[in-house]
């Protein structure tokens, strides 16, 4: 059947008219989802004026995150229908990707925020404070947890918010319960990342408003017992009693620094006034 050349795309021309590469076009070709109108008795393709505005579809669902295989069973049953639900769903999966976007943005800056306030000048003995409410998202650990069983919930936690969509700060901290540190057993009893607003659900923990006893562990968290010893007999020489459980946020840590003795890990223990005994 003669045909004039004229009227078609040559492979080159078709790529260059659609903004793609000659060898798109011909992987395109060997897996069916766009395959020249003819081909040549020397092996040269051709393409049709309508097999450009197919192309141009193909384009944009690429773009709009659409894998090919989903673009060629669009393509082989095109309709009216089909496309505003294929467009439908490609829209939700752009706003669920415009939320991860905005999320992922939120963890950057108040991470560059707090490197550079840990990577400044810090005091480094205790102190009490008045810190303000602070809700967490945590999950909770086992005592004898070894430190793969840690790494293994670290892991859990952060999947757990992120198929949650929860909204929360980049470090990590870690909470270890009043009758704990008391007891002076300082395993942790969760990991938590603060959250920028309450939620629902009961791995949400609060923090509440109040006086605490603040200091800076500096070195590895091997050696945190050390700094937990010296917030004890702090709040007791103050006249303090402990009222609550103590919280750790990681300032500069391993994604930071390489060297675990140059972690800086900020730890606040509730307090209130001693207890007063009557005779």
């Amino acid at each position: 059947m003669s045909k004039s050349h004229s009227q078609y795309f040559t492979t080159s021309e078709l790529a260059k008219t659609c903004g793609v590469t000659k060898h798109t076009l011909f992987h395109y070709d060997d897996i069916g989802l766009l395959k020249p109108e003819f081909t040549n008795s020397k092996g040269y393709r051709y393409y049709s004026i309508q097999q450009c505005y197919t192309l141009d579809i193909i384009n944009v669902l690429k773009k709009a995150g659409s894998s090919l295989q989903e673009i060629k069973g669009f393509i082989q049953n095109q309709n009216t229908p089909l496309l505003i639900e294929l467009f439908k769903q490609k829209l939700h999966d752009l706003e669920v990707e415009r939320i991860r976007i905005k999320r992922l943005q939120g963890l950057l800056k108040g991470a560059i925020e707090m490197t550079e306030q840990a990577n400044g000048e810090l005091h480094d003995g205790p102190s009490i404070e008045e810190c303000e409410e602070e809700y967490f998202i945590a999950t909770p650990l086992e005592q004898g947890d070894g430190d793969k069983e840690f790494a293994h919930k670290l892991s859990e936690h952060r999947d757990y918010c992120e198929n949650h969509f929860i909204d929360y700060e980049f470090p990590i901290w870690t909470i270890l319960c009043k009758d704990r540190f008391e007891s002076g057993d300082y395993y942790t009893d969760y990991i938590a990342n603060k959250l920028k607003a309450p939620i629902l659900g009961e791995r949400m923990i609060i923090k509440p408003q109040g006086l605490y006893a603040v200091m800076n562990h500096r070195g590895s968290y091997e050696t945190m017992s050390e700094t937990y010893s010296i917030i004890r007999k702090y709040i007791e020489s103050n006249g303090k009693a402990v009222c609550g459980n103590a919280y750790a946020v990681e300032l500069l840590s391993y994604f930071a620094e390489k060297n675990p003795d140059d972690y800086v890990i900020r730890i606040s223990v509730e307090v209130c006034k001693g207890r007063k005994f009557l005779l």
